[in-house]
């Protein structure tokens, strides 16, 4: 049996789309548990509309945030499998047929796939993650950027049960978690398009760049004996603090002098040289 993991605050205008999605997978040995994060809305309502016996609903006590909704959904779980699901996003129909083949037939722990992205801004739709193939994943390419999104995420039990979610990650939180998992999981990525992502305008994936390098600057601590063992991990965190503020418009040079410092690398030496001596914010995207 399949478990899957649905964490919510206040979605009731979505959630029903995201349940039903999972309900309607082709294969149907699942069951489906809500975690509701104390909402102020309907979402009870509407989760108790939903006729299906493989459907359970359980309410936080407080509202405490999506990785401490995930965590007791894990504990809550008696599947096999465990994968997780965004209250706001929606699931292909054979989303779980194609992971749990993929993952017997590899051997691997973890199977994520292929997600199109909808904005509600009404801009161009998205496809993430870019620059894998089908197949085992590397570690080095797992910790490089973030490329394994929450609702893509199939596993072993015992995967989730020993890697649970770090309440003290507001955004991100996938991205820890496959540091943490991916250190000793085998990791498997099906070039697919198994889930439609929709970002809504209070979403967590939209808190912002400067979340982003505040989030890498708190990995920067916790995974501090990390770095100090694995020097590309120790540049591929801070890497990420200067393609955020670059994005931002802000000067990445500090972060590229202390990459090449680390990595003795020329590439970073000339990115330092070439942004410390740059003026004006257009010059550094």
């Amino acid at each position: 049996m399949v478990s899957v993991v649905i964490p919510s605050y206040n979605r009731a205008l979505t959630i029903n789309r995201s349940v039903c999605s999972v309900l309607n997978q082709t294969y149907k040995d699942i069951e489906v548990i809500v975690v509701d994060d104390c909402s102020s809305d309907n979402t009870r309502e509407v989760i108790e509309s939903i006729n299906d016996e493989r459907l359970r609903y359980y309410c936080l006590e407080e509202n405490s945030g999506a990785c401490v909704a995930r965590n007791k959904g894990i504990e809550l779980a008696k599947g096999e499998y465990i994968a997780f699901q965004d209250s706001d996003d929606e699931w292909l129909p054979n989303k779980l047929e194609i992971q749990i083949k993929k993952l017997q037939a590899s051997k691997a722990d973890v199977c994520f796939c292929k997600m199109k992205q909808f904005f509600s801004d009404g801009s161009s739709e998205k496809f993430f993650p870019k620059g894998l193939q089908e197949g085992i994943v590397r570690y080095e390419q797992l910790y490089e950027f973030s490329r394994v999104s929450t609702q893509t995420i199939f596993a072993k039990r015992e995967v989730c049960m020993k890697h649970k979610f770090d309440r003290f990650v507001t955004k991100s939180q996938d991205y820890d978690w496959v540091i943490r998992a991916g250190s000793e999981y085998n990791f498997y990525y099906t070039d697919t398009v198994l889930v439609h992502q929709y970002f809504q305008s209070d979403s967590i994936t939209k808190g912002g760049k400067k979340k982003s390098i505040e989030m890498c600057r708190y990995f920067l601590k916790k995974y501090s004996e990390k770095c100090k063992s694995n020097k590309s991990f120790h540049a591929a965190l801070i890497n990420q603090i200067a393609h955020n503020k670059r994005i931002l418009g802000e000067n990445p040079s500090p972060e590229y002098k202390a990459i090449y410092k680390i990595t003795k690398s020329r590439k970073y030496l000339l990115l330092y040289l070439l942004f410390k001596f740059r003026k004006g914010k257009k010059h550094y995207v």
